[in-house]
C-alpha cells in the first residue's frame, strides 16, 4: 500500500470513527479535517463531497466487517458452525463499534432520505442478509437443519434477534456477553433441527 492509500486509510478510519460516535450525517469535511488535523481542503481533494465521504466510509466500514466477520467464518466448513461463529464475530463487531453498528444507524438515519447513501445501505443489507441466507441454505442442504426450514424465516428472526438485542443492551435489559440474544438463538437453532 503506497502514502497515499495509507493517508486515505487512516482518513477513512478516523471517519467511521467519528460516524459511529454520533451519526453518518454528522460527518462532514469540516469535522473530519479537525480529526485529523488535515486542511478541508486537502480532504475535499480525497472525497469531493460530504456524499461522496459518506460513501467512501460506508465502503470501508464493509471492508472490515469482511475482514472481521465474514472472512475468519468462511473457512469452517460446517454451516451450522460457521453460522455460530458468524453471530459471535456479528456481536463482537457491535462491541468494537463502541456499541453503535455504522450499518444499523445508517438504515434507521437514511431509511426515508432516497439518493445514493439510502440505496447502498440497503443494498449492503441486502447483501448481508443473503449471506446469512446462503449459510442457512447450506445448513439444510447438508442435513444439520431440517429440510423443511424456512431460511428467509430463520433470518429474518436472526436479525430481529440481533437487533433486538443491540437495543436491549442499551437500556440495560440486555448484559454485555448477550447472553440474552445467546439463549433466543439456541431456542431458534433447536427448533430448525427438529
Amino acid at each position: 500500500m503506497g502514502k497515499s492509500e495509507d493517508t486515505r486509510q487512516h482518513i477513512l478510519s478516523v471517519a467511521l470513527n467519528i460516524a459511529t460516535a454520533s451519526s453518518l450525517n454528522d460527518l462532514s469535511i469540516g469535522t473530519l479535517a479537525a480529526a485529523t488535523n488535515m486542511s478541508k481542503s486537502g480532504l475535499f481533494a480525497h472525497f469531493k463531497s460530504k456524499e461522496n465521504l459518506q460513501l467512501a466510509v460506508l465502503d470501508h466500514a464493509n471492508a472490515v466487517f469482511r475482514r472481521t466477520v465474514i472472512e475468519p467464518s468462511s473457512v469452517i466448513n460446517s454451516p451450522l458452525q460457521r453460522l455460530l461463529k458468524i453471530c459471535e464475530l456479528w456481536l463482537d463487531w457491535y462491541q468494537q463499534q463502541a456499541q453503535n453498528c455504522i450499518f444499523i444507524a445508517a438504515a434507521v438515519e437514511f431509511d426515508d432520505q432516497p439518493g445514493p447513501i439510502h440505496d447502498k445501505v440497503s443494498q449492503d443489507l441486502a447483501r448481508w442478509l443473503n449471506h446469512l441466507n446462503s449459510t442457512v441454505k447450506a445448513a439444510i442442504e447438508v442435513g444439520e437443519f431440517k429440510s423443511s426450514l424456512d431460511a428467509e424465516q430463520f433470518v429474518y428472526e436472526l436479525y430481529s434477534l440481533y437487533l433486538g438485542s443491540q437495543n436491549m443492551t442499551w437500556l440495560g435489559i440486555e448484559d454485555s456477553k448477550h447472553s440474552r440474544f445467546q439463549i433466543a438463538l439456541n431456542g431458534l437453532i433447536n427448533r430448525s433441527k427438529e
